[in-house]
């Protein structure tokens, strides 16, 4: 509905006073965590301390401050406000970033910091939307929507249209002040990564489990990466996939580990030693079975992987079924519900789809069988593997993998650095 305000506007000055009082800042409302009850402190600093590791050398930690569901981040006016919002909008726990001015609380104020956010602006229609959590402030909000709308409207020969605005102006009345701005860039959501413990994701150069691993970034998992690889049979072309993955991720919890694990041997192994139809389970109940050990060592609550249910033979529900047995934590399988038409999806908004594209050797691809058993008996997989020495493989694991560190913005990679013992 479009409609002409009922009410005169007051005319408010444009004078430098208020165009000298107003400071550039951008206002980061909380997603998910506003809902945490007696946990909320804890998830706010978690994701304060987030906010800041990301903004560090960008924006002062002096400059950041808040709580109850915002943040504030006070902009000097060197900074790029764009550069801002970019490294907030892969921090999760974010609802929206909103950057205008802040002003004191002032009508005056308000409708200066409004006009210079509008001006050279072309549009026909505008909204004001206020809120007023700080109750000391005596004018509601909404007059706060009607005087400033009034403002407005006649300073740009517009009208008032509360439906579908061509502009939105948005103004918070919080601590003391004001913010004023126009526009609400969406953040990534979920929960402020580290707050739900670690775990350890299956990682492969492909498109499903890097964005397994992003879901459970998401839900708030600090995640710890293991890449199994089958050098010297297949080319080094995975692993660097692998650490560009990585590097991507890395954006989104800061900090990373990658574990590499050389697995070629264990491979010849299993397949001097057990049938073949079984080798694509074998092979993946012993990457369990090592994740698992480099779980316990990082103090980890679970593993992760990208499978999906029937995607490819080693998914079907029984050999799912079949593969968990070998291990004790829980397996945690973000997309198994999901198609490759969504998970690919998400690889572009993510930012690995590109990566995942490129070809690479897959270490489960090295000496895989022609029938792979599709619906494998339990009792049959554990007599293969009386054959085997999963001890000796854990152990020769534990002794190869080689760790490497990524850090956001910045990637510091510690390569062939031996894993530490436990």
């Amino acid at each position: 509905m479009i409609a002409p305000f009922s009410y005169l506007p007051i005319a408010f000055p444009h004078s430098n006073r208020y165009l000298n009082s107003m400071r550039p800042a951008i206002v980061v409302h909380h997603h998910e965590i506003t809902l945490k009850g007696e946990n909320r402190r804890l998830f706010e600093r978690q994701l304060m301390k987030n906010v800041r590791n990301s903004l560090s050398g960008m924006v002062p930690a002096s400059a950041i401050h808040g709580g109850y569901g915002r943040f504030i981040i006070e902009l000097s006016g060197d900074e790029a406000a764009s550069s801002v919002e970019g490294r907030l909008g892969t921090l999760f726990g974010i609802s929206n970033i909103c950057t205008g001015l802040r002003v004191e609380q002032n009508l005056g104020q308000m409708c200066t910091a409004a006009e210079t956010l509008l001006e050279g602006r072309e549009f026909n229609t505008l909204k004001v939307n206020a809120r007023r959590p700080d109750k000391n402030f005596p004018i509601g909000s909404m007059e706060i929507n009607e005087q400033v709308g009034a403002y407005l409207c006649k300073r740009f020969i517009v009208r008032a249209n509360l439906s579908q605005p061509d502009e939105t102006v948005y103004v918070e009345v919080v601590d003391g002040v004001a913010y004023v701005y126009r526009s609400k860039l969406p953040g990534a959501g979920g929960l402020p990564s580290g707050v739900s413990g670690r775990v350890v994701a299956l990682l492969s150069a492909g498109f499903d489990s890097p964005v397994a691993a992003w879901q459970m970034m998401k839900r708030g998992a600090s995640v710890i990466f293991v890449h199994f690889h089958s050098l010297p049979y297949t080319s080094l072309r995975s692993i660097e996939q692998v650490r560009q993955i990585v590097t991507a991720l890395t954006r989104f919890q800061l900090r990373s580990k990658l574990y590499l694990v050389p697995f070629a041997e264990i491979q010849n192994e299993i397949v001097l030693r057990a049938p073949q139809s079984l080798r694509v389970i074998l092979y993946r109940r012993m990457m369990v079975r090592i994740a698992e050990d480099i779980a316990r060592r990082e103090r980890a609550e679970a593993l992760a992987t990208g499978e999906s249910v029937g995607q490819v033979a080693s998914q079907t529900l029984r050999n799912i079924r079949v593969i968990d047995e070998a291990a004790s934590l829980p397996i945690l399988r973000p997309l198994s519900g999901s198609d490759k038409e969504e998970i690919i999806k998400i690889s572009r908004n993510i930012g690995t789809f590109d990566i995942s594209s490129q070809p690479y050797d897959d270490c489960c691809s090295y000496l895989a069988p022609r029938n792979p058993e599709t619906w494998s008996v339990a009792s049959e997989v554990t007599a293969a593997e009386t054959n085997l020495d999963l001890e000796a493989f854990i152990c020769q694991a534990r002794e190869k993998a080689a760790l490497e560190s990524f850090v956001f913005p910045e990637v510091r990679e510690e390569n062939l650095v031996e894993s530490p013992a436990g």
